[in-house]
């Protein structure tokens, strides 16, 4: 379908310049015209251009107007509003340029008889290949409205989940951050005052050993922080390399305490996804396929690929599941009964609901943990310290 780039005034009154698709410029001006935007300037992107311009340069949009959106777009075809005529209205509604933009152009689409999963799909930014293949699901089974709920719910619980994960981690680095800020102002600014006054003295060996260490970082603060940026630096390359990273994923579930927060949280997240897949009407096969690339963790996108390899050679998938110990007994439990009941879509709902709570009571754990420690790290800083400087200047009396 040809391409036209096209300068005009929104109804905001804003200046913009993006591209729309159209059948010709005659339909491409009528769109722009019934959204409201006063045209100055069309013409049709020919050649190079017009490769360019099939994928104009955007950042992709918020979780919450995704959410907004669908939601929005649900009640507007329940109410037996066409696609196209809820596509104007919900780009008049978007308070993102880039989502305007993008709305604007799949009207022009679904007008030229484009369906509407095909539109979604040339945004990838905004549209993931999961929520296009549950639209098209939706569109086959005539359950457009239903799907776009389901799309919603989908996408606030991968952010709430998202959220539980990041603050659950955050405790641990402010932790670390604290304790090394801690100890850095006492090697830094404190000990040093009281160097002037304890050096060239016999001192107790906990003082001296207080004044060594600051007088140590003082003189190698610059390689010290040389090498703290190549040592993250290294750590960040490492954590971009496959193979690293799915020798980290493999093991960094059985680390103590956070090993078990990032078991579950996979969990819940393929189980989600796994039965918002299933309800839209997707095969268990395309469904395997979809989920895999929706987790985080690469070992258990290898596990994933496995089980979908048996399952298409004719296993059951509770079958194909054995001998995955990533996987808990509960969870290869309630994916049998939801063969031999026929409702896998209810047996993964299920799963991700007793799952979630064990998450949220591992992470309440955590936190009731790393609590009192906090209270014990630092109080032992400050204590170390405080005997080191109260020793020294004791011997100096005494002296």
């Amino acid at each position: 379908m040809p391409i036209f780039k096209y300068s005009a005034v929104d109804p905001e009154g804003n200046k913009i310049k993006n591209t729309i698709t159209a059948p010709d410029e005659g339909a491409a001006g009528r769109l722009l015209t019934a959204d409201g935007f006063i045209i100055q300037e069309i013409h049709e992107l020919t050649g190079a251009a017009a490769g360019m311009g099939t994928t104009p340069f955007s950042f992709g949009v918020g979780t919450k107007e995704l959410v907004l959106f669908f939601r929005m777009f649900s009640s507007l075809i329940h109410s037996n509003l066409s696609i196209s005529e809820s596509m104007g209205i919900l780009h008049m509604q978007s308070e993102s340029r880039t989502m305007r933009n993008a709305l604007i152009n799949v009207k022009g689409e679904i007008e030229a008889g484009v369906r509407l999963s095909d539109a979604f799909a040339k945004y990838p930014k905004i549209f993931s290949t999961l929520v296009v293949n549950m639209i098209r699901a939706g569109e086959l089974g005539g359950i457009l409205d239903v799907v776009l709920v389901r799309i919603s719910d989908y996408l606030e619980g991968k952010a709430a989940l998202r959220r539980k994960m990041v603050l659950s981690m955050i405790y641990p680095a402010v932790i670390l951050v604290v304790t090394v800020g801690v100890i850095g102002f006492f090697m830094g600014f404190v000990i040093p005052k009281f160097a002037s006054l304890l050096q060239g003295r016999s001192l107790p060996a906990n003082t001296q050993f207080l004044l060594d260490s600051s007088e140590f970082l003082q003189s190698n603060v610059l390689g010290i922080l040389t090498g703290s940026f190549i040592v993250t630096g290294l750590i960040v390359l490492l954590l971009a390399t496959p193979s690293t990273r799915i020798y980290i994923d493999r093991y960094k579930i059985y680390v103590p305490v956070i090993g078990p927060i990032m078991r579950y949280g996979v969990i819940v997240q393929f189980s989600r996804t796994f039965a918002s897949l299933l309800e839209s009407g997707i095969t268990l096969i395309d469904s395997l396929n979809s989920v895999a690339g929706t987790v985080p963790n690469l070992e258990v996108q290898q596990l994933i690929d496995e089980m979908n390899q048996r399952v298409m050679a004719g296993l059951a998938l509770s079958s194909a599941l054995k001998g995955k110990k990533f996987f808990t007994p509960m969870f290869q439990a309630m994916i049998k009964i939801g063969e031999e009941t026929g409702l896998m879509d209810q047996s993964m709902r299920s799963v991700e609901n007793l799952h979630n709570q064990i998450l949220e009571s591992k992470i309440d754990k955590m936190t009731a943990m790393i609590e009192p420690v906090l209270i014990m790290i630092l109080g032992s800083i400050v204590g170390y310290v405080a005997w080191g400087l109260v020793a020294g200047m004791f011997a100096l009396y005494t002296s």
